[in-house]
């Protein structure tokens, strides 16, 4: 049983107790006196509850009265713990899809519109804290003189809420251990309180979607809006020829057939959708059409389009032929556009009709875009948090059902956004990859990993399409690497340098994946990289061992070092380990704890590969791949033997305490004619191939004193 109580305004009332384990950082009673309801005046009580066993506080809000102002609606103060250094996440305030990384020395320096924030205590633990959904409002977290404030909204000044869960707050000794706990209990609360309106899942209990397993190429920064079916055929010959294992295309923007209209909300953005198929003077014979030949000419197995949460950015056309034949499931906004109907079911009518419509040209998945901003076309006409939910149950099914759920989503890191994906598991991590001329590349990777610290917790992150022949683009390869999320490239014809792409996929384009998305290493949670004279630095886990990344993103182009240590990966089992340099292609025995400086010249990336050693012996992998040890399909170490199954043929490297005695490849002996070993790196040179190898190695036998 949970322990909960309830307070308003004249005072705290005890409801359910149970013994919980261990001790909190905090106790109910204290949390009770630290927070307070600031508006409305009246009718608000708070409900604090319990996790069962563990450190972690939610807030839920019971409100009886009348509607209440559609902005800043409901307002809750938080004395806040003490803390030495904050990482958190806030929403960016001229491009409201996103949010960005902000590091402060306090909790009383959050940004307004903060979703998340972490902090270290000055005893050394822990402490999370994230906003919620549910009720009808969405909450998000500021800082105001000597308090935190959770400042909830309905967006809807006719609308009264009920029961509205605001935050959770959570203590513990494991910074990743506890953001885990704190965002599944908030998915309890939030589902317990409000249902019908809160739909959305943890990552860990959605699949990956299939097709993103293998590399792929976006339109957008190839051909921006100018995109037509001769380019994207042309992109597609280029691969085949040039012999880039690409595996899908996605269509971007301006692909479909759209009539200008007055602007409703998004900028000035003045087009509507007109029609479910391709622009006739871009695309002649339409989408089928092109669809046919990527796949038969040029051998693609998947092709997608993209597409935005209203239909287009402004809305569908309502005096169009698509517009009256799916009047009855648009929500007009004005006299000429409409938007997918986010009040009840009838908007589901347009999605299955679209993508039933899409299917049949061909199409394997979709791109969602501009989702976050559905808030500003539904303004006031009902809670947004709750047009958001119906929304999503609209899209959702009919990409369950035509796309197997296939669907990359976009503009969406709002709360109010990323909690309401069933099904979808897959989303931007950043804000968009800009070619270096135009934005630094640095912040890009900064946005993406720091993003993923908490995002990674609801949905897989999509750190966006780049460019294999665009400066630093070793930048972008690592930190995808490391993402456990799509790869997918957007180089102009004929441009493709593999030699970024193949550490990065095997040879017919799957991608090599770490087991979990990547992580900001403790060492950079609560460092801002862009001025602390340390790089920025992550580790991604993969089967026993991990890869630990850094990049260089110093604001000043200066040079920057740190230390790493095998135990920085998290869950990293064993006590001995092979360090892998995977630039420099050396390789050292190491302690779990055992620390070696790292230094990083301007712009550089470097990154290990972790390898726990069992008899003196340590498979790297394929040693040409950044995540090497996904290479390793099987793997047995005895005494004096290791029997392996790489995934494909390459080159293979491994630490081995002594000189091996044995290699044999398929059976076919390779030391020292095509093997060399020198100090402690065993390297193997096996022909490229698909196909996978066998791995015999024998090794002399260690005797334990």
């Amino acid at each position: 049983m949970a322990r909960a109580i309830i307070l308003g305004m004249a005072g705290v009332i005890l409801l359910a107790v149970s013994a919980g384990k261990g001790s909190a950082a905090w106790s109910q009673e204290e949390l009770a006196g630290r927070v307070k309801v600031m508006s409305p005046s009246t009718g608000a009580k708070v409900e604090l509850v319990k996790a069962d066993g563990r450190d972690i506080f939610g807030v839920v809000v019971n409100y009886q009265g009348r509607p209440l102002p559609p902005e800043r609606s409901m307002v809750l103060s938080l004395e806040p713990p003490s803390s030495r250094r904050v990482f958190s996440a806030f929403i960016l305030p001229h491009d409201p899809h996103w949010t960005d990384p902000l590091w402060t020395d306090s909790l009383l320096g959050l940004n307004p519109k903060t979703q998340f924030a972490l902090w270290q205590g000055p005893d050394g633990n822990w402490g999370a804290l994230v906003s919620l959904v549910g009720g009808g409002l969405v909450t998000t977290l500021e800082s105001s003189g000597l308090k935190i404030l959770a400042v909830s909204e309905t967006r809807d000044a006719k609308f009264a809420p009920g029961k509205v869960p605001v935050f959770v707050i959570g203590f513990g000794d494991n910074p990743y251990r506890l953001i885990r706990e704190v965002y599944a209990f908030g998915f309890q609360l939030m589902k317990s309180a409000d249902p019908e309106h809160v739909v959305g899942n943890l990552r860990k209990d959605k699949p990956f979607p299939e097709i993103f397993r293998y590399l792929g190429f976006c339109s957008w920064n190839t051909y921006y809006q100018k995109v037509d079916e001769s380019k994207i055929l042309a992109s597609g010959k280029s691969f085949k020829n040039q012999g880039v294992p690409v595996r899908w295309i996605l269509i971007d923007d301006r692909w479909m057939a759209v009539v200008k209209t007055v602007a409703v909300n998004e900028k000035s953005r003045t087009r509507s959708l007109t029609g479910f198929d391709a622009d006739p003077l871009k695309f002649p014979q339409g989408l089928a059409h092109t669809t046919k030949i990527l796949k038969q000419e040029y051998g693609f197995s998947q092709v997608g389009v993209w597409l935005t949460f209203q239909g287009y950015w402004n809305g569908v056309a309502l005096n169009s032929e698509l517009g009256r034949d799916y009047k009855d499931s648009l929500m007009p906004i004005t006299d000429l556009v409409g938007i997918p109907d986010p009040r009840s079911s009838a908007g589901a009518k347009f999605w299955d009709g679209w993508f039933k419509f899409l299917s049949e040209a061909g199409m394997d998945f979709v791109k969602v875009d501009n989702q976050s901003d559905l808030a500003g076309y539904v303004h006031g006409a009902m809670p947004s948090a709750w047009a958001m939910a119906q929304a999503q149950k609209n899209l959702q099914p009919a990409t369950e059902k035509y796309f197997r759920n296939n669907l990359i989503d976009c503009m969406e890191m709002n709360v109010d956004t990323i909690y309401q994906w069933e099904k979808t598991n897959l989303g931007r991590a950043s804000t968009d990859f800009h070619p270096e001329k135009y934005r630094d590349p640095r912040r890009h990777q900064v946005k993406s990993v720091m993003n993923a610290l908490w995002l990674s917790n609801i949905l897989y992150p999509d750190y966006d399409m780049w460019m294999t022949h665009d400066n630093h683009a070793d930048y972008h390869a690592v930190a995808r690497a490391i993402s456990r999320g799509p790869v997918y490239i957007t180089d102009k014809p004929g441009r493709t340098e593999m030699k970024y792409l193949r550490p990065l996929v095997y040879e017919d384009g799957e991608i090599i994946f770490a087991d979990e998305p990547g992580l900001p290493a403790v060492e950079s949670i609560l460092e801002n990289p862009y001025e602390s004279g340390k790089p920025l630095t992550a580790f991604a886990r993969s089967g026993d061992g991990g890869i630990l990344a850094g990049w260089n993103v110093d604001k000043k182009y200066r040079p920057v070092k740190t230390a790493f240590w095998p135990g920085e990966v998290e869950g990293l089992r064993g006590e001995r380990f092979a360090v892998y340099d995977y630039f420099q292609g050396t390789v050292k025995a190491m302690d779990r704890e055992q620390k070696f400086p790292v230094q990083f010249h301007p712009w550089e990336v470097r990154l290990f590969i972790i390898a726990p050693i069992k008899n003196g012996f340590a498979p790297i992998g394929l040693s040409e791949k950044f995540v090497a040890p996904a290479t390793i399909r099987k793997l047995k170490v005895g005494e004096d033997k290791a029997l392996l199954t790489l995934a494909e043929s390459g080159k293979f490297a491994a630490f081995i305490d002594a000189r091996p005695q044995s290699v044999k490849a398929d059976g076919k002996e390779m030391f020292p004619a095509s093997a060399s070993y020198a100090n402690g790196l065993l390297q193997v040179d096996l022909p490229r191939s698909s196909k996978p190898v066998e791995l015999e190695i024998v090794f002399q036998k260690r005797y334990e004193k």
